[in-house]
C-alpha cells in the first residue's frame, strides 16, 4: 500500500523526466548539436536537405546528428507530404511553488 512517501517520491521523479530541450541543455552539449538545434529553433521546422545545406556535410553525418537529438528528446520528427521534418521541442517550465495542501496533508499524517 503506497503510503505519503511513495506518492511524493513519485511525483519528484514524474518532474524529473521532462522530455524537451532547456536553456541549461544548451550549454552541456556539443557546438554542433548546439548549432542545429539553434538553426531549427530560428526556421521553426526543417528538412534533413536544408539543414545539410546549411552545414555543409554529408547527410549520413547530419543524420547521426539529428538521432541523437532525437534520442535526448530535444528534436522531433514529423512527415510533411512524404518529407520528413525537424522542429525543436522545447521542454515545459517548472513549477516552483509547493501546493499549499502538502503542509496539512503532512500534518495529518504525521500528528
Amino acid at each position: 500500500m503506497g503510503g505519503l512517501f511513495d506518492r511524493l517520491q513519485s511525483e519528484i521523479e514524474t518532474r524529473q523526466q521532462v522530455e524537451g530541450i532547456t536553456p541549461a541543455d544548451l550549454l552541456d552539449i556539443s557546438p554542433e548539436l548546439r548549432r542545429i538545434i539553434n538553426m531549427i529553433l530560428r526556421q521553426g521546422e526543417m528538412s534533413l536537405t536544408e539543414i545539410v545545406f546549411q552545414l555543409d556535410m554529408r547527410p549520413s553525418e547530419v543524420k547521426g546528428l539529428l538521432d541523437t537529438l532525437i534520442a535526448k528528446g530535444y528534436l522531433r520528427v514529423f512527415e510533411v507530404k512524404g518529407e520528413q521534418r525537424y522542429k525543436t521541442f522545447l521542454a515545459r517550465k517548472r513549477g516552483r511553488e509547493v501546493p499549499l495542501n502538502i503542509w496539512e496533508a503532512l500534518g495529518s499524517k504525521v500528528g
